[in-house]
């Protein structure tokens, strides 16, 4: 596949699964909201999470993004996560707003935001260093 149907691919609204690494060694997987910008995914989570845990003792992540309800066509994005629980608040607060709009109804955007406000949020962002497709266009 050529990067232009990766692009394309994950600037569409998809469910992104994000699998982090245990302190056992164990796979961690939970399923995210993303915002893609041409160069990375972005995440939106808080600091009470598995994930968080996780990427902040070992930054090694894979996310899976697919289309549901079938999983035929995906993208798998493997690189080192940056973890940043000090981002100045219009930069968390502006990526969150880019990855909500996203998936819910212009009408509830700013109260999503505002709820998330009230939570300790967090940007994950990662850098593609491998990307495995199966696009069967």
């Amino acid at each position: 596949m050529d990067a232009r149907d990766v692009n394309d691919f994950l600037a569409g609204i998809k469910m992104a699964v994000m699998a982090t690494i245990n302190y056992d060694g164990s796979p961690h997987l939970s399923p995210n909201w993303y915002y893609y910008n041409g160069e990375r995914l972005f995440f939106v989570t808080t600091k009470e999470r598995k994930k968080f845990f996780n990427l902040k003792r070992d930054q090694r992540m894979s996310v899976c993004v697919y289309e549901p309800p079938l999983a035929s066509d995906y993208v798998v994005v493997q690189g080192a996560a940056t973890i940043d629980d000090l981002v100045p608040t219009s930069e968390l607060w502006g990526t969150a707003r880019l990855v909500i709009e996203r998936y819910v109804n212009a009408a509830e955007v700013d109260a999503y935001v505002e709820r998330w406000k009230t939570e300790p949020r967090i940007l994950v962002t990662i850098t593609p260093e491998n990307i495995y497709t199966r696009l069967g266009r």
